[in-house]
C-alpha cells in the first residue's frame, strides 16, 4: 500500500496516526464506569485541646483558660447532679425501710399484732400471711399496701390503711386508722379484722379502739 503512494501521502498518513488521540480503557458495566471507593482516613486528634489540657494554668492564654474553666465547670455540674440524685434515692429508701413513721413500718407492726392475737390465730390458723390486693395473681398480691392520709376539720391528719390476711383455715380484711399525737408521731386510733364466718356470722375483732 505504502509503495503505491507517494512520499507526501505516506508522510500525511503517518502524521494522522501519530496525532490521533489516545483513548484510556476504563472498566465498565453496561457502559457505566466503575467509581473507585473512597478510602477512609481517620480523623487526627485535636492537638490543641490535648495541649491545653497538658499545659499548666500559668502558661495558658486567656482563651485557653476560658476553655479549660468551662470544661471543669460542666464536669463538676454533672458530678454534683449525680451525687444529689443518689442522695435523694438513698434518703427515700432509708426513710421507707427504717423510719418508724413510714407506711412500711406501720404495716409490719400491724401484721405482728395480728399474729400475736390468739382469737385471730384460732380463726385463721398458722402461719398467717399479709398482702395487698386479694387475688390469685402474685403481682397484684405484692402491690404496695393501700394507704391514704386525710385531714379532718381541725386539720388533724388521719392515716387509713387496708390490707388482707389469710391462714390455712380462713382469711380476713384489716382496717386501721392512726392519728398524730402531740409529738407529731402516728398512734393507733382503731384497728380491726373482719373475718367471714363461712356459714356462721362474720366476726369483727378489734385490736385497737380509742
Amino acid at each position: 500500500m505504502f509503495r503505491s503512494l507517494s512520499c507526501k501521502h505516506q508522510q500525511s498518513i503517518l502524521r494522522l496516526f501519530i496525532s490521533r488521540p489516545k483513548f484510556s480503557i476504563t472498566s465498565s458495566v453496561y457502559g457505566r464506569p466503575f467509581s473507585t471507593p473512597a478510602r477512609y482516613t481517620p480523623k487526627k486528634p485535636n492537638r490543641n485541646s490535648s495541649l491545653i489540657a497538658a499545659k499548666p494554668w500559668s502558661e495558658l492564654s486567656t482563651p485557653q483558660k476560658v476553655v479549660r474553666a468551662s470544661k471543669t465547670t460542666v464536669n463538676m455540674g454533672v458530678i454534683l447532679v449525680g451525687v444529689g440524685l443518689t442522695s435523694a434515692i438513698v434518703y427515700y429508701i432509708g426513710s421507707e425501710l427504717f423510719s418508724s413513721q413510714s407506711t412500711t413500718s406501720i404495716f409490719s407492726d400491724a401484721v405482728d399484732r395480728i399474729r400475736d392475737h390468739q382469737d385471730i390465730v384460732s380463726l385463721l390458723g398458722e402461719p398467717i400471711k399479709a398482702h395487698g390486693e386479694p387475688s390469685r395473681s402474685s403481682r397484684r398480691r405484692n402491690r404496695r399496701i393501700a394507704s391514704q392520709i386525710v385531714e379532718d376539720r381541725q386539720q388533724q391528719p388521719h392515716l387509713f390503711m387496708r390490707f388482707y390476711v389469710e391462714g390455712p383455715h380462713n382469711q380476713g380484711t384489716v382496717m386501721l386508722e392512726m392519728i398524730k399525737n402531740e409529738k407529731r408521731k402516728w398512734e393507733y386510733k382503731q384497728m380491726f379484722v373482719d373475718i367471714p364466718g363461712q356459714g356462721l356470722p362474720s366476726k369483727r375483732i378489734y385490736l385497737e379502739r380509742h
